[in-house]
């Protein structure tokens, strides 16, 4: 091979593409299973490279260059190498300028390990048949102590950010996921995660409250078409039917608009994923935070007064999407689902003020009925249709509480009615140890006990709530009581009380009495006390 010595372990060379049969051990053409004849590269060895008298000839073959990238001890040899220039000034100034990029990392405080990370980012571009790295560029990001690799996009980053996320809640995982696929790899994973911008995301943003507008349109020419099938279906118009069907298949699913709560929680998976980002270095500034969104509000509790109650039945109108019984209507709902196999369920949701899950996932060994408390421990959540077994929401939502001798009661008796109900199954009886569960013991999956609660509002003519209503109800009654916010939090699992009274306090309108009584009699004892002096 002839090649011409530029650097230590670099070399430049010429060849070509002409090609010649392969030849077996006689001298014949060697073929091939279709019976083509197998042909060789000449390469470097090709007689046409030089011209008579050892000149170069510069019509026939390219030059290439190949370079040994020297590596820590006891690592295997390195090499890169590119082809396909014409000319040798154009081989010699492309081998310089990976020489350039290689001698960075002699002042990187790992100079084999960065060494590494520029041969892999010359090696990308090559095979990409894109531009090197910028000489400067590179050096900034050494000097700065960052990854030489930064040319990765946003789509890459997030992708392998949510496979690192290893600490986090399914929930939790299922809404990363759900914003990454939905809204932040469409519209911002091409670019590049070094050159992500504010104003990148006001156009996403943008977009998204644009496409709400198409949403709209198509779910309502879904709706027609769903429809006109259901009335073909009651006419017997199969013909129609089969139209409608297929025409539906065409049409695009049906999709939720993207709300103002939507918007933040974008904004919150794609913060949390800059700053790992900005952990490792990757990006300086975390852009989410810069980005300025309309206050979401969280819509506080009220109460179904009677007023409220009428307006409801009259014009079908909810005052707020959380709204909280009276304790009369509790009461009420109470005493009549006495008969419900959820009964108990129900009553110590109302009583303590637990969640959906934490409710469903209760176990006898979380309960001392003897000290009258309850220990949450776990939850069942809800993935999908999916359920598993998990720990609480929080820190703080594992926590200890007091019941009332009422509730230790029907706890008592419903431990009974469980024994009797596993003698009368037989041995097909699954032992969970839960205490709330389904006729052989399995568990109770958290839709069913939020479809009964509807079933039961319905079936006693009381205005509406949700499940996570009951949790709300057991808040603002026990504000109402007097009880310390401190106490109410540590009941509830809050984080902090200033939540629990931000949210629950200024529901009940006798709180706000007993406060305005409270200030209107300091005023009171002020001027009697004025009257005695005078």
């Amino acid at each position: 091979m002839t090649e011409r010595e530029v650097v230590m372990a670099g070399s430049i060379y010429k060849r070509c593409g002409c090609k010649v049969p392969v030849l077996d051990d006689d001298g014949n053409p060697v073929r091939d299973a279709s019976g083509r004849i197998r042909r060789r590269e000449l390469g470097t060895n090709c007689r046409q490279l030089r011209r008579p008298g050892g000149r170069w000839n510069h019509r026939h073959g390219t030059w290439s260059w190949i370079l040994q990238v020297p590596t820590g001890p006891d690592q295997p040899r390195q090499h890169l190498r590119q082809g396909g220039h014409q000319t040798l000034d154009e081989a010699e100034d492309a081998l310089r300028h990976v020489q350039e990029l290689l001698a960075l990392a002699d002042k990187a405080d790992e100079p084999d390990h960065c060494r590494a990370e520029i041969s892999t980012l010359i090696r990308a571009a090559l095979r990409a048949k894109e531009p090197l790295p910028d000489p400067e560029q590179l050096r900034s990001r050494i000097s700065l102590g960052r990854p030489v690799n930064t040319d990765m996009t946003v789509g890459e980053w997030l992708t392998s950010w949510l496979e690192m996320k290893r600490d986090i809640a399914p929930n939790s995982r299922r809404f990363y996921e759900a914003n990454i696929r939905l809204y932040l790899l469409p519209h911002l994973g091409h670019r590049r995660l070094d050159r992500l911008r504010t104003a990148h995301l006001h156009a996403m943003f943008t977009a998204i409250e644009a496409s709400n507008q198409l949403v709209i349109e198509e779910n309502a020419a879904r709706e027609a078409v769903e429809q006109a099938r259901k009335k073909a279906w009651d006419e017997r118009g199969m013909k129609a039917c089969r139209a409608a069907r297929r025409r539906l298949r065409a049409m695009p699913p049906f999709r939720r608009t993207a709300g103002l709560a939507t918007i933040h929680g974008i904004r919150a998976t794609l913060r949390a994923a800059l700053a790992d980002a900005a952990n490792e270095q990757l990006v300086i500034v975390n852009v989410a935070k810069l980005v300025k969104l309309p206050a979401r509000r969280r819509p506080k509790p009220k109460s179904w007064t009677r007023e409220r109650v009428a307006r409801w039945r009259a014009t079908g109108e909810r005052p707020s999407p959380v709204m909280v019984w009276t304790a009369e209507l509790t009461a009420r709902f109470l005493i009549g689902s006495a008969e419900h196999p959820l009964r108990v369920l129900y009553w110590l949701t109302a009583h303590t003020g637990l969640r959906r899950g934490e409710a469903c996932g209760v176990r006898w060994v979380d309960l001392d009925l003897e000290n009258h408390t309850l220990s949450v421990s776990q939850q069942i959540i809800q993935l999908g249709w999916q359920t598993q077994a998990s720990r609480p929401k929080s820190d703080a939502g594992e926590r200890v509480i007091a019941l009332d001798p009422a509730t230790v009661t029907l706890l008592t008796e419903h431990r009974h009615q469980q024994r009797k109900q596993r003698l009368a199954h037989g041995p097909g009886w699954i032992d969970t140890g839960l205490v709330f569960t389904q006729a052989d013991d399995g568990p109770l999956h958290p839709a069913h006990v939020t479809d009964e609660l509807q079933r039961l509002i319905e079936q006693h003519d009381l205005p509406p709530i949700r499940f996570q209503d009951l949790r709300h109800g057991a808040a603002t009654h026990a504000l109402t009581a007097g009880i310390d916010a401190r106490v109410v939090q540590e009941t509830l699992g809050h984080s902090s009380s200033t939540f629990t009274r931000d949210t629950y306090q200024s529901v009940v309108n006798e709180v706000k009495h007993s406060a305005a009584a409270a200030l209107a009699e300091i005023f009171t004892q002020a001027a009697r006390n004025l009257n005695s002096a005078g």
